[in-house]
């Protein structure tokens, strides 16, 4: 099993090729959060915050793209700007900070051309933008950025920025949340967070992607994990982790 990016996934898949080697790969991702109208504006809106805020947003299974009922949307981005100031970056030494430093200069530099590409297209920003937090000018440092208007289609909304950056995008109807959050090459996770449980697993199970967290749904490891379409293919933990490592045996005709 390997965790990579999509092109060292490629890379992999064309080295095994010529031997016919099994891989497994864990790959990038895209993943929605899907919040219904009847959820608990606060509550989603430090979720959306902590997908991207957590480790810098450099997590696979983080939740980049906010998929919001148009009836609900205004009061989202005003509860965002109410609790960004609940994920302080700063120092990873420091006790009271929560988003650290991007890993390298590069993907500092990879970040910051995502969020200027955001600021070129139509969308809104919200908060954060290019450059550095005041007074962390020494480090790899990047602020928590949020865009709404959005569109499914755009480059922010479609490729995996793996930084704190945050695309919100509205809906009208269920039908259409789904469409938008399988509408990209990934299928890593997906989240739903709402309180009707005819449409938390209505969307739920309607999601193309190998893990979807509902609510405050905690990990569990003896479930597999691993992603649909250019997210990778085969199974970490439990029974599907272990049958990744296995292959089947038929033996019939042994006399008794």
């Amino acid at each position: 099993m390997t965790t990579a990016s999509g092109k060292v996934g490629t890379k992999i898949m064309e080295n095994a090729a010529p031997d016919i080697k099994k891989v497994a790969l864990e790959l990038g991702g895209k993943s929605p959060i899907v919040v219904l109208e009847d959820t608990d504006i606060d509550y989603a809106a430090k979720k959306a915050i902590s997908n991207i805020a957590g480790n810098t947003g450099q997590v696979c299974t983080a939740g980049t793209r906010a998929i919001v009922p148009e009836s609900i949307h205004d009061d989202f981005i005003e509860a965002i700007k109410r609790h960004l100031s609940e994920f302080p970056v700063g120092d990873p030494k420091d006790e009271s900070t929560f988003t650290g430093p991007q890993v390298s200069k590069k993907q500092w530099n990879t970040v910051q051309d995502y969020i200027q590409t955001g600021i070129d297209s139509d969308a809104t920003l919200v908060a954060g933008g290019t450059g550095k937090p005041e007074g962390l000018e020494t480090g790899y440092y990047s602020k928590l950025t949020v865009f709404t208007d959005v569109k499914p289609e755009d480059k922010i909304a479609q490729e995996e920025i793996f930084g704190p950056v945050l695309s919100v995008i509205t809906y009208k109807d269920l039908d259409e949340a789904i469409e938008i959050a399988n509408g990209t090459i990934y299928g890593l996770a997906g989240y739903v967070i709402g309180n009707s449980p005819d449409n938390l697993a209505h969307v739920a199970r309607s999601l193309r992607s190998g893990r979807i967290t509902v609510n405050d749904g905690k990990s569990d490891f003896t479930a597999p994990f691993g992603g649909y379409k250019q997210s990778g293919i085969g199974r970490e933990w439990g029974d599907y982790g272990i049958e990744e490592f296995l292959e089947v045996k038929t033996i019939t005709g042994l006399p008794s």
